[in-house]
């Protein structure tokens, strides 16, 4: 949106303090219009020499960025050996070109945008909510209340020696709630993982008995005592128990199938492993 316009008197002020006085631009003043403004109109004027325009990029220069991309280069690299040759382009002018040719780290530079600036004094607030609550409050839970990352909360605890051990750490009462959640986490997947194999168990038992009742004529069975379902007297359908005798060792099997028998030890660790804890509490 254009600004207001210069009038005759304020083009007559600012050419006489360029003119005739000799101002620089810095020591120019016209009442009402900013530097920037000042510096447009003396250029529009021809009173001071006008930055050239920028150099367009060419396509071999862009081709050059692109390869070195690939080759692992940053733009300080590029900049340092003065690879790209002819026109001279500074650091900053490789490094936002490298941006808008998609060339630059994704995250990192998702990251630094999103990089907390801080406000005047803020800091200095954050330092002292350190210095009481560094005890009590792990980095990751500082870094949730105050828009920051943990690592950042890290960094700047250990700059003023108020970092706590990580002993010290996952006592806290948030590593504690996360410590249980992630547990139960991993029940649910254990659980969820073990009822998958147990029905592909199933559906491979299945498959298998009714191929040897198609081809084996004399085939002995068992009925399972817990789910009722008849399946063929061997070992992969029936677990075998051994029994120290006096003429030796017995073997037979067991009246639960492999499914049934699995499903009771599972229950049964379950049910110890909760009295030991139980204990220990």
């Amino acid at each position: 949106m254009p600004g207001k316009r210069w009038t005759s008197t304020e083009k007559d002020a600012l050419q006489a303090q360029i003119v005739q006085e000799q101002r620089s631009l810095d020591e120019v003043t016209i009442p009402g219009r900013t530097p920037y403004a000042i510096r447009s109109q003396a250029a529009r004027m021809n009173l001071i020499e006008q930055r050239p325009g920028r150099m367009k990029w060419s396509p071999d220069q862009m081709k050059l960025m692109k390869q070195y991309k690939k080759e692992g280069l940053t733009p300080l690299h590029v900049f340092e050996f003065s690879l790209l040759g002819e026109p001279y382009r500074s650091v900053w002018a490789i490094t936002k070109k490298w941006g808008r040719m998609k060339l630059a780290d994704g995250k990192r530079s998702r990251s630094m945008r999103n990089k907390k600036q801080w406000q005047p004094g803020e800091k200095k607030t954050f330092v002292q909510f350190l210095k009481k609550q560094s005890r009590r409050m792990t980095p990751e839970e500082i870094g949730k209340q105050w828009g920051l990352a943990r690592s950042t909360v890290s960094r700047i605890q250990s700059q003023f020696g108020l970092k706590a051990t990580r002993d010290e750490v996952l006592l806290m009462k948030y590593s504690l709630a996360k410590q249980e959640r992630a547990r139960r986490r991993i029940r649910r997947d254990n659980i969820r993982h073990w009822e998958d194999r147990r029905q592909q168990r199933e559906a491979e038992m299945l498959a298998s008995a009714s191929e040897l009742r198609r081809t084996t004529k004399r085939l002995d069975e068992r009925v399972c005592e817990d789910c009722q379902r008849s399946w063929p007297k061997r070992r992969e359908f029936f677990h075998i128990n051994e029994k120290k005798i006096s003429i030796g060792t017995s073997r037979y099997f067991k009246r639960r199938c492999v499914l049934c028998e699995n499903t009771r030890r599972r229950l049964h660790d379950q049910k110890r492993k909760r009295g030991k804890s139980g204990k220990r509490d």
